[in-house]
């Protein structure tokens, strides 16, 4: 009875796996105008380069919350000052395609072994909570915002980035699909944001 429950539990599994890729990749064919699943837009492109060029000028590394592929961290080490570090922080905990933490961990270290390797990148791999309890005094030139798209996660990171003075605050994904983030970042910035396609920017004055 013990080994068919456990058959059972792991083909309901395999079944609620199979769901969750079917309706990522319908939401993807629906919504590819867009950017979702870590993609960026030229627009967005065009943000985040703005948020580098100006955290190239002031002192402090540069933190992305939340790293997903790797792919918008490779455009902002292709965008900042060889000396400034990035530390880019992830937990493993989603990705689109479902994929086991291990795989996810391996896919991620790829993308960015040059990167790790040669260009002033660290890879802080837990959870944010953590990252913001070791760093409360940590030099931050900018903090770039792409984890929890959430109400409370967005706003969670948003008032960590104040509490260590970053100078250029910036995130992704401000527009109809997540309306947490948009509530989040109109609550503490109002109208002071750039918008470059769901790329917003904050400048400290």
């Amino acid at each position: 009875m013990v080994k068919k429950l456990s058959k059972l539990k792991k083909v309901l599994e395999n079944q609620f796996e199979i769901r969750r890729l079917i309706q990522s990749y319908f939401f993807f064919k629906e919504h590819s105008d867009k950017t979702s699943f870590g993609s960026i837009t030229e627009e967005d492109e065009k943000g985040i380069s703005k948020a580098v060029e100006l955290a190239n000028l002031t002192k402090g590394s540069i933190v992305e919350i939340g790293t997903l592929f790797g792919h918008t961290t490779n455009l902002i080490v292709s965008l900042k000052s060889q000396e400034k570090s990035l530390i880019a922080v992830e937990n493993y905990q989603w990705n689109p395609f479902s994929l086991p933490k291990e795989a996810h961990q391996l896919f991620l270290k790829r993308t960015l072994r040059y990167a790790l390797d040669h260009l002033n990148v660290t890879l802080y791999e837990g959870d944010v909570e953590d990252f913001y309890e070791q760093n409360k005094n940590i030099e931050v030139s900018m903090v770039f915002i792409d984890a929890g798209h959430d109400y409370q996660s967005v706003l969670r990171d948003i008032d960590w980035a104040l509490k260590v003075n970053c100078k250029i605050i910036s995130g992704h994904d401000y527009g109809d699909l997540h309306p947490g983030v948009i509530k989040a970042v109109d609550e503490r910035f109002g109208n002071k944001i750039d918008l470059f396609g769901s790329v917003w920017v904050y400048k400290k004055e």
